[in-house]
């Protein structure tokens, strides 16, 4: 009998111990995953849910875990018609022209948009015009003389879309100032705003605001024609409710063009509630050169929050081009890109800047919070890292590789998930980013030719600096 015992014993203390070696080890793969360990939890979960349900009584195990996540996100509504910041602002005016055509209803507008010659402005009257089916635009504006839609007022003038809004296949158009609605009961008939193909270079999509699309946003090439040179500026884009598409959710969705220019902008609430559930702010990929991010905010989660969806910020590579869809068909994604002073915050689910198949990209003077870092995949991404502040990790997936150069890289706590770059700042969850501190990093030099930068405040600096503003105050913006 106590030889029975003393096995029994001996059985139950083996079997702790391998527990416990079990839990480590798991807990050690988990640590260098670079994942917090509720979001790790909660992401097996739900993966079981949806793909072993066989086996989902383990799921409650997971889901204690998920327990001790610690919230950071922003916890104040955000009324876009009342920001002030990044995106389109109330008080921009387009610059006067003396061509002026103005319409003040569908017909006249339409009208107008067939008509269009060369130096012309359209200016729309406050008001909603209904599309109910996609325009062409096949008029072309000139290299100096290009055409250009205003709306008179910014939030006056409304575009209702349903299906894809203005198709634009010519050059030299400006559009400027309006609020594109997506107005669909079923999210996959809403799918693009304005769409830009093939003939269609030098087009700016300047201060206006896109709501309730997939892709508000879709650039791509057609029959070996390519909308190079693109102006994506000071724009707002967001959605009042996940996207419920199994396709993809990406207001700025821009493939196989060279030299597109994405700067100023505001994309929030970009979420995707069917299909893979995974969304990104916003992506330029296809064979792509020379793609620029610039001075944007990216807020994944903020009105709409904790709904458990993949939301990523901004990449070079999304998830990858169909090679019929690739510039030459080229397998490449992305090739000498650069992200430089944005700030990408609360996409608490997943990395901030995702990087698949991109070559020779630069990521300068970013801000990254309360995401799960930034990713490095595919032995074709190359990355060099400079004067950035992240939170969670870099690191380099399935052959990616990169390089540091005097960044502030600080992990978020393994059992709960905070942030704790929030200790840096003043308000970061709330978008303050004015430092506590003086930081005590020396910047790298910048890699502009000329030495010049605008930093995310709009601010013109010679000096390097890290994070995405030059000065210890950050620059005015305000949520109501």
């Amino acid at each position: 009998m106590n030889t029975m015992r003393k096995y029994l014993l001996w059985s139950g203390v083996v079997a702790n111990l391998l527990l416990v070696v079990g839990f480590l080890l798991w807990a050690r793969s988990i640590y260098w995953l670079g994942l917090p360990l509720p979001l790790y939890s909660q992401k097996v979960a739900n993966d079981i849910r949806v793909n072993y349900p066989s086996v989902a009584f383990v799921t409650p195990i997971l889901d204690f875990f998920a327990g001790f996540e610690h919230k950071n996100f922003l916890y104040r509504p955000l009324d876009p018609t009342k920001w002030h910041g990044a995106g389109a602002h109330p008080d921009y005016q387009p610059p006067a022209a003396t061509n002026i055509v103005t319409v003040g209803n569908i017909t006249e507008l339409k009208k107008a948009l067939r008509e269009a010659l060369p130096g012309q402005q359209i200016d729309v009257l406050p008001g909603r015009y209904e599309f109910d089916r996609t325009m062409e635009i096949r008029q072309s504006g000139a290299e100096n003389n290009p055409i250009r839609l205003t709306g008179r007022n910014l939030h006056q003038v409304e575009f209702s879309m349903k299906g894809e809004g203005l198709l634009i296949l010519q050059p030299y158009w400006q559009i400027e100032n309006i609020s594109f609605i997506g107005d669909c009961d079923i999210h996959d008939r809403c799918q693009h705003a304005l769409h830009i193909v093939g003939r269609a270079n030098n087009v700016v999509i300047q201060n206006n605001v896109f709501r309730d699309f997939n892709s508000a946003l879709k650039v791509n090439g057609n029959k070996g024609h390519y909308p190079d040179f693109g102006l994506v500026n000071n724009n707002t884009f967001y959605n009042t409710a996940p996207r419920i598409t199994k396709g993809p959710a990406t207001p700025v969705d821009i493939v196989a063009v060279n030299d597109w220019r994405v700067s100023g902008n505001f994309i929030f609430d970009i979420q995707k509630s069917a299909g893979d559930e995974v969304s990104y702010a916003g992506f330029i990929k296809g064979n792509a050169h020379r793609g620029v991010f610039e001075r944007n905010l990216v807020m994944c989660e903020a009105n709409l929050k904790g709904g458990g969806h993949t939301s990523l910020g901004l990449s070079f590579g999304g998830g990858g081009t169909g090679k019929q869809y690739s510039r030459d068909e080229v397998s490449r994604e992305s090739s000498k890109g650069v992200m430089r002073n944005n700030i990408i915050m609360h996409c608490p689910n997943d990395v901030g800047i995702y990087l698949n198949e991109a070559h020779d990209t630069l990521l300068e003077n970013n801000i990254v919070y309360n995401t799960v870092g930034v990713d490095v995949r595919y032995e074709d991404s190359t990355a060099v890292l400079r004067n950035n502040i992240i939170s969670g990790r870099v690191i380099n997936r399935a052959g990616g590789s990169h390089q540091l150069q005097q960044n502030l890289i600080q992990s978020r706590s393994f059992f709960t998930g905070r942030d704790h770059l929030k200790d840096l700042f003043n308000s970061a969850d709330l978008g303050d980013f004015s430092y506590l501190e003086p930081l005590e990093l020396t910047p790298e030099p910048t890699h502009a030719g000329d030495g010049v930068l605008t930093d995310y405040c709009g601010k013109l600096v010679q000096a390097p600096y890290i994070g995405a503003f030059a000065d210890p105050q950050f620059c005015a913006q305000k949520l109501d």
